[in-house]
């Protein structure tokens, strides 16, 4: 009976040694996993704070590109209204010295034609202006959107 002890004695140190080594092959891979998404996890947070540093940086542009621009509108129409200013002043007095009707309805007709065409071609000219402000304020929101597609859409690191 000795014998059959000695044999399970055996038996339950060789299953016992067995199940040290799973344990231990199981804490070494675990950890090796644990490690390597710990890795993943840090580079795809800097990728993160990258992106979101970028993305600021582009807001920031796109929003001073645009207040450059609301401030060359905004000046263009102040001296529009004081050349239109000067223009009406230099019109009435033009008017206030007519000898006669028909050349008061002369000096009124030239400053009206002159008029209309002043603002037709302003208006043109801030409505390129308005374009040519949304597009530039757009393109680096533009840029960053395309960027942040392009890291969303990439794999995960491994």
């Amino acid at each position: 009976m000795s014998e059959q002890i000695a044999a399970t004695t055996r038996i339950v140190e060789e299953v016992i040694t067995r199940s040290q080594q799973a344990l231990e092959e199981l804490v070494k891979t675990s950890k090796a996993q644990a490690e390597k998404a710990g890795a993943t996890l840090k580079t795809n947070l800097e990728d993160i704070t990258d992106l979101n540093q970028k993305n600021l940086s582009a807001l920031v542009e796109s929003t001073r590109i645009f207040a450059r621009g609301v401030e060359e509108a905004s000046q263009a129409v102040i001296a529009f209204s004081q050349k239109n200013s000067e223009a009406s002043m230099a019109a009435l007095r033009k008017l206030a010295s007519a000898g006669s009707v028909t050349e008061a309805a002369e000096i009124q007709q030239a400053f009206a034609k002159e008029s209309v065409t002043s603002l037709v071609a302003e208006a043109e000219r801030l409505s390129t202006l308005a374009t040519t402000t949304a597009r530039d304020a757009l393109a680096p929101l533009n840029e960053r959107v395309t960027a942040t597609a392009d890291l969303l859409t990439k794999p995960l690191a491994a």
